[in-house]
C-alpha cells in the first residue's frame, strides 16, 4: 500500500515539473493553404514581374490571424509570394508550411542590433513539376531573457506586406502549381500546441491514479 502511494505523488511530481518544463508560449505556424478564402484581390502586376501591397490591421489582438487572399483572373499566376509579419519577439520558434509550393524560407529581421523585435519575413516559392512535394520550414527558439520575451505571435494590429512574384501558369497537375489565376488561398497564423511530453506525463499520472483506486477498494 505504501509502495503504491509513493509512486503516485511521484508522478503528481512529474506532472507539474512537466507542465512548467514544457513551453507555454504558444509559438507561432504560419500556413499557406491553396485553395482557400477569397476576400482580398492580390495587386495589379501591369504587366511587371511583381508587385507589393500592404493589409493594414491585419494582425489580430491575440498575435494571430487568418488572411484570405485571391489572384484575379486578369492577373498571371503566383509563382512565389512574400509575407513580412511584425512581431515583438523573433526569439521565439516559427514554422512555415505550403500546399501548393515547393520551398518555404524563414528570415529574422531584427529592428537594430541585439534587438528581438523586428519583422519575420516567410517567402514561398518554387512551382512546377520539379517539385515532388510542398515545403515547410522550422526556425529553432532562441535564447532570450526578459518581459518581451513571453509575448507571443505577432504584433497586434500591425500590418502585414506581400510581395508577389507572377510568371506563366505551372502545370495545374504538378506537386506544386502556386496560385493559379481566379484561384483563392488562406495564410493562417495560429498557435501551436503544448509539447507531447506534458500529455505523456498527464496521462500517465492518470492511470497511476485510477491504479491507486482499485487497490484501495480493495
Amino acid at each position: 500500500m505504501r509502495r503504491v502511494r509513493a509512486l503516485v505523488l511521484v508522478s503528481i511530481t512529474l506532472v507539474a515539473a512537466g507542465w512548467l518544463m514544457a513551453d507555454s508560449i504558444p509559438d507561432p505556424i504560419i500556413k499557406y493553404t491553396i485553395p482557400g478564402g477569397h476576400s482580398i484581390d492580390l495587386c495589379d502586376p501591369g504587366g511587371d514581374a511583381s508587385c507589393s501591397q500592404t493589409i493594414e490591421d491585419a494582425i489580430g489582438a491575440n498575435g494571430f490571424a487568418t488572411i484570405d487572399l485571391h489572384d484575379p483572373l486578369t492577373n498571371p499566376a503566383v509563382t512565389a509570394e512574400s509575407f513580412t509579419f511584425e512581431t515583438e519577439n523573433l526569439d521565439q520558434q516559427f514554422f512555415a508550411t505550403s500546399t501548393q509550393f515547393g520551398s518555404v524560407t524563414i528570415v529574422r529581421s531584427p529592428s537594430c542590433e541585439g534587438c528581438i523585435d523586428g519583422t519575420l519575413e516567410v517567402d514561398y516559392s518554387g512551382v512546377g513539376p520539379s517539385f515532388t512535394k510542398p515545403g515547410s520550414d522550422f526556425l529553432a527558439a532562441l535564447p532570450c531573457e526578459g518581459d518581451g520575451c513571453s509575448i507571443a505571435g505577432f504584433t497586434p494590429g500591425s500590418s502585414v506586406t506581400i510581395d508577389s512574384t507572377f510568371a506563366d501558369p505551372p502545370p495545374t497537375d504538378s506537386c506544386c502549381s502556386g496560385l493559379q489565376p481566379n484561384e483563392h488561398g488562406e495564410l493562417t497564423l495560429t498557435a501551436d500546441t503544448p509539447e507531447p511530453g506534458s500529455f505523456v506525463l498527464f496521462f500517465t499520472a492518470a492511470g497511476l491514479l485510477g491504479l491507486k483506486r482499485r487497490i484501495w477498494r480493495r
